[in-house]
């Protein structure tokens, strides 16, 4: 499917509801899958260390 087609099978109501229940289960969201994007940028969330930090202030913030 064109890029043309999937754009407007997201954002046009009136052609997604013209498209039949296969070619609807073959468009993929356009955003694509987030937790494989955080994936790919190294930014998994629960990864994340905390700092134990309870004051944040500066600029740029800084725990101080």
């Amino acid at each position: 499917m064109s890029t043309d087609t999937l754009t407007r099978a997201w954002t046009d109501v009136e052609f997604r509801a013209g498209l039949s229940t296969d070619e609807l289960a073959g468009i993929d969201h356009p955003a694509g899958d987030l937790d494989a994007e955080l994936e790919e940028l190294l930014l998994p969330e629960a990864a994340i260390p905390t700092t134990g930090c309870t004051k944040w202030s500066g600029s740029p913030n800084c725990c101080c």
